[in-house]
Parts: C-alpha cells; sequence; structure tokens
C-alpha cells in the first residue's frame, strides 16, 4: 500500500509541474542550470557522507538539510544578483524551490523512531562542510566575469553577523544544550539581521551620497544576512549529526517565514504609494467631476 501512496504523491507533483510548465510558470535558463548545479552537487556530498559515513537514515537528511541549503543558496544567489546586476536575482529562488521539494521527502519522518547511528568525527565534519559550502563560490567565480574573491570577505558584515549569533547565544538560559540554544541563536540572528537589513536600505536610500551605490551596499548588506543563513545551516547539520533534532520543524517554518520576507523585500511589486505616485490625485479627480 506504501508504494501505491508514493507513486500517486510522484504522479501528482508531476502532473503540477507539468501544469507549471504549460501554464508558462517554468522555464529553463543558463541562470537555472547553474544553479542547480550548485544546490545538488554539495547536497550530494552531504548526502553521501551522512548516508555511507554515519549510516543515516536518508528520511531524516531530507527532512532538514535541503530546505534551510536551499534557502541558504537563494539568499546568496540574490547578494551576487545585487552586487554585479545579474540575473541570479531571479534565478537563485529555484534553489529555495528544489529544497522545498526535497523536504518533502522526509515528510513521514517520525522524530521519536529515528534509530541511533554512527557520530561523526570533528575533522570529517570540517572537511565535508567545507566542501559543500565552497563549492557554490567557486561556481561563481566560474560563471561571473566580473566576480572577484574578495567581493566576498567583508569582515564588518560577517563580523556583524557573527555578533549577533553570539549575543543571541550566550543571552540564551544554560540549561538547555549547547546545540539547542545554538539553533535557537542562529534563528533569530537571522531574524534580527533581516530588521536592520531593511532599516540599512532605507538609510542608504535617503542619504544622497549613497544613492548610486545603493545596489552594491544592499547586496553587501544581504551578505550579512547570508552568514546569519549559513551559521544556521551549520548548526542544522551539526543537530542532525547529533540527533539533536526536536524543534527542528518549528524552527524551520519560521525560518521560511523570514525567507519569504526577505525575498518580498527584494523582489517585490509596486506597493500603492508607489502607485499614486503615477496615479492621478483625489483633486484631479474632483476637477475631472466638477468639468462634467
Amino acid at each position: 500500500m506504501t508504494w501505491k501512496r508514493r507513486t500517486l504523491a510522484v504522479l501528482c507533483f508531476a502532473v503540477m509541474a507539468l501544469g507549471f510548465y504549460a501554464n508558462g510558470g517554468v522555464y529553463v535558463t543558463p541562470q537555472n542550470i547553474i544553479v542547480l548545479l550548485a544546490f545538488f552537487g554539495p547536497l550530494t556530498i552531504l548526502g553521501l557522507y551522512c548516508r555511507l559515513g554515519l549510516k543515516m537514515p536518508l528520511a531524516l537528511f531530507f527532512r532538514f538539510v535541503p530546505l534551510p541549503f536551499g534557502l541558504l543558496l537563494s539568499a546568496f544567489f540574490i547578494s551576487v544578483g545585487l552586487r554585479y546586476e545579474h540575473p541570479f536575482v531571479l534565478g537563485g529562488l529555484i534553489a529555495a524551490l528544489a529544497g522545498g521539494c526535497l523536504a518533502t521527502v522526509g515528510i513521514n519522518l517520525k522524530i521519536e523512531a529515528v534509530r541511533m547511528f554512527a557520530r561523526p568525527r570533528a575533522i570529517s565534519l570540517v572537511v565535508v562542510l567545507g566542501l559543500a559550502l565552497l563549492m557554490p563560490l567557486g561556481i561563481v567565480l566560474w560563471s561571473v566575469e566580473s566576480a572577484a574573491l574578495r567581493h566576498f570577505w567583508s569582515p564588518i558584515n560577517l563580523g556583524i553577523a557573527v555578533a549577533a549569533f553570539g549575543t543571541l547565544y550566550f543571552a540564551i538560559e544554560s540549561k538547555q544544550s549547547p546545540l539547542d540554544r545554538a539553533q535557537s541563536a542562529s534563528l533569530n540572528a537571522v531574524l534580527l539581521i533581516t530588521g536592520f537589513l531593511v532599516y540599512e536600505y532605507f538609510v542608504g536610500l535617503a542619504r544622497v551620497e549613497f544613492s548610486e551605490w545603493t545596489a552594491i551596499l544592499t547586496a553587501q548588506n544581504v551578505l550579512t544576512l547570508v552568514t546569519a543563513f549559513l551559521i544556521y545551516f551549520v548548526v542544522v547539520f551539526l543537530s542532525i549529526c547529533h540527533n539533536q533534532i526536536h524543534q527542528l520543524p518549528t524552527r524551520h517554518w519560521h525560518l521560511v517565514e523570514t525567507f519569504l520576507f526577505f525575498v518580498f523585500m527584494v523582489i517585490a511589486p509596486e506597493s500603492i504609494l508607489e502607485l499614486e505616485v503615477d496615479q492621478m490625485s483625489q483633486d484631479d479627480l474632483d476637477e475631472i467631476s466638477l468639468r462634467e
């Protein structure tokens, strides 16, 4: 019976995808292919490590890893698109969609039924995470001609994200386990930095001397948010490797909410206030009615 339900689920997903494609909502671009390469390459490395190295159930991996990794990559490619005026601003969203789709593979995971598996060695974790996280950066440096490694090294922006995480981590009660505190601190750091990002953006617009550099400044500030997403993802990966996952479903949900707010801030239709600039005022309408 299980295989029948899974077959029906796959068929329904295929119908949905084909429907979007037929409706013109799905199209393949070179940017999408590059983003998907940057998504599936590192994810394959992490998946093989968890399955073959740690004997971790695949359902556990797919339940908690692809979604935050996809959101991290999407924010990263949005920052790249803003910095270099590149189509990655829109193409990067495919990583978030791919992460959300893969998360459904582990949707039936029963957290309380997860069996014990091998604990990772610190050196292997550093190597695997380092390789997986550096791969998207290498792909960007290869695919964008004007990209330079120094553009991604901003001590101020990176320091802000680390300081936000540290502030919240040490403020949380020590009764919780270190990984639980790290999960909560990293998630709240993303929320906090997103709020500051909105403020910094409008401050940059208001200052005349920064008006011509708004896109670059925004890209640099988004890099702070990308670092916060990176910290959260690393904490999540460490947590599942040590089987501390009970609060992750709720925290992932809050992460998605924050990411959607960030996306709507970067890629959003005109507001009612902006539309009024191009429309007639109420006085104009009154004058027209009086003429009639």
